[in-house]
């Protein structure tokens, strides 16, 4: 049974969120599913584990109806479709509507940079006031020049 169907027969008794298809729509849909996985991740041992991340939270999100419309957004809010669209999937953009909807999933989406990159950053000391940065800068800049210099010639 593919996980997106054990999701659904879930979310179907506790929730009544969807319904399922058919039992032969359903044995259809693994036996094509199979057959694209041998096609792109080719034959070994541990297909039935490989899975497409991305395609597979759309379609549970699908199953729900909580997966986001970028056209439907791009109509309402063009800075979110696009940080949508060209920005990483995360689990916020499946709480924009649907069930599970939450209200700070927009600025959410709109600031997970800022929480991506912060980490990465080094603080700098109050009163710091040291010349070593700025040394290391021109040196470095000296390098790429003369590395340009010498590689053209």
């Amino acid at each position: 049974v593919p996980p997106g169907v054990k999701l659904c027969r879930m979310l179907s008794s506790f929730l009544g969120l969807c319904q399922l298809p058919p039992q032969s729509v359903m044995e259809k849909e693994v036996n094509e599913k199979k057959k694209n996985q041998v096609q792109r991740f080719g034959l070994s041992f541990d297909e039935v584990l490989k899975t497409d991340c991305l395609v597979y939270m759309d379609k549970l999100a699908s199953f729900i109806g909580a997966k986001p419309s970028v056209l439907g957004l791009l109509c309402r809010d063009p800075r979110l479709a696009l940080t949508i669209f060209f920005g990483p999937c995360t689990p916020y953009q499946y709480r924009l509507g649907g069930p599970g909807r939450w209200e700070g999933a927009r600025q959410a989406i709109l600031t997970q940079w800022d929480r991506t990159l912060k980490p990465t950053r080094t603080r700098v000391p109050a009163g710091s006031s040291s010349r070593c940065p700025s040394l290391l800068t021109v040196v470095g800049f000296l390098l790429l020049l003369a590395a340009l210099v010498f590689g053209f010639h």
